[in-house]
């Protein structure tokens, strides 16, 4: 079976190597034998997974969100990727996870060590193969730049576009929290946005996915347990820039994704499948107040929420939908829904409300997150549900 090293910085690299141009897709490098070529993470060379800022200047793509990364195919048989992760990425306590698959297959799952480190990937045989290259860790909690890709070959390539695009925003469930533990709290570690229902339903759609979700948001508030709205931790306050995180630090360098604004033509999804309420619940249920109130707070912030993601991708189809975790909320995502659509004529907007996840069944990932197997059955019934709405 393929092993994958953790190579030492002070890698030998061959003198022959030549930077390729970021410019172009039609450039190919020089190679002699035995011998690796450096390329830059653009996207004329790798398909970007998710939301990804390329940095002209520094040559390196920048990436945090659950699944993002890069895919692209290469005739060789070795390729290795540099990374920079940032200061929460390379922690020890909260690391950035990393998971490669190797022409499909998983190749390696580990988490990052240090502030610098590559990863390589070597086949069985030269040829003609495909690495896919994801931090299935969620963004809040660090994120890294890929720095260069080497492989032994004169040009890598992007792998094609699937055919459809689903934008998913969600919470701990979309970044597929505690999926791989039962016991203890929060780590990046027991985090696999490999194994959420939004990935799962992707992959079973044969749709290319961007995943915008952070542990503990919601619409008006994010997880509060003592009746205040916990208001940094709410998501449309960020859904035009790269990305949140609790701290960002490369170096010198501490530009806060948030401050970052995204170019949203860079993914332009046929679905934007909004799995949001279960942390402005949490608040709800301990609210001192008129909890009437903050219902009508929060259908009137939905439909604001609706909006704006109709303002930046006028042609997409939405579907709200809320359940996996709870449905107390879910009727006011319908009157949210009917309350726009109303006002607006736009018929391109649906919810629907998942089953509860089955805990006595499948078992329960940490703090009552959804077990794999949960995830399994919520991604079965949103691939259901999508074909039955819209035909794919």
């Amino acid at each position: 079976t393929d092993t994958v090293k953790s190579v030492p910085n002070d890698l030998n690299e061959s003198n022959s190597e030549n930077v390729q141009n970021t410019k172009s897709n039609t450039t190919t490098a020089n190679l002699s034998s035995g011998s690796s070529n450096t390329f830059q993470p653009s996207k004329e060379n790798v398909k970007i997974l998710g939301r990804g800022l390329y940095q002209e200047k520094e040559g390196s793509l920048w990436i945090g969100l659950t699944d993002s990364g890069v895919e692209y195919k290469f005739n060789g048989k070795t390729t290795t990727i540099s990374l920079t992760a940032d200061s929460s990425a390379a922690s020890t306590d909260n690391p950035a996870r990393i998971v490669i698959l190797a022409d499909g297959e998983l190749y390696e799952d580990t988490t990052v060590k240090s502030v610098e480190s590559e990863f390589e990937v070597t086949f069985d045989a030269s040829g003609e193969h495909t690495v896919r290259f994801m931090k299935v860790s969620e963004c809040a909690n660090g994120t890294v730049r890929i720095t260069a890709i080497k492989a032994d070959a004169e040009k890598i390539e992007p792998t094609a576009d699937a055919d459809k695009k689903i934008e998913f925003i969600g919470d701990s469930i979309t970044c597929a929290y505690g999926v791989d533990g039962t016991e203890g709290t929060f780590s990046t570690k027991t985090e696999d946005g490999t194994k959420s229902y939004a990935y799962l339903a992707s992959k079973q759609l044969n749709a290319d996915y961007s995943m915008f979700s952070f542990s503990g948001f919601g619409i008006i508030s994010g997880y509060s347990t003592d009746g205040t709205r916990n208001e940094v931790s709410t998501v449309p306050q960020y859904y035009e820039k790269l990305g949140f995180s609790y701290w960002t630090q490369f170096g010198s360098d501490i530009t806060q994704l948030k401050e970052v604004s995204w170019d949203a033509s860079q993914f332009v999804p046929d679905l934007v499948v909004i799995n949001l309420g279960t942390n402005d619940n949490s608040y709800m249920q301990n609210v001192k107040g008129d909890r009437a109130k903050e219902e009508a707070d929060f259908v009137a912030d939905y439909v604001k929420f609706i909006e704006q993601i109709r303002s930046v991708h006028p042609n997409a189809e939405i579907l709200c939908t809320l359940g996996i975790m709870g449905q107390e909320l879910y009727p006011q995502i319908e009157e949210a829904v009917s309350t726009y659509k109303a006002a607006s004529g736009d018929e391109k907007v649906n919810a629907y409300k998942f089953n509860q996840q089955n805990i006595n069944k499948n078992g329960k990932g940490i703090d009552w997150h959804p077990a794999p197997q949960s995830h399994v059955e919520a991604a079965e019934e949103l691939v259901a549900e999508i074909k039955k709405l819209y035909g794919w």
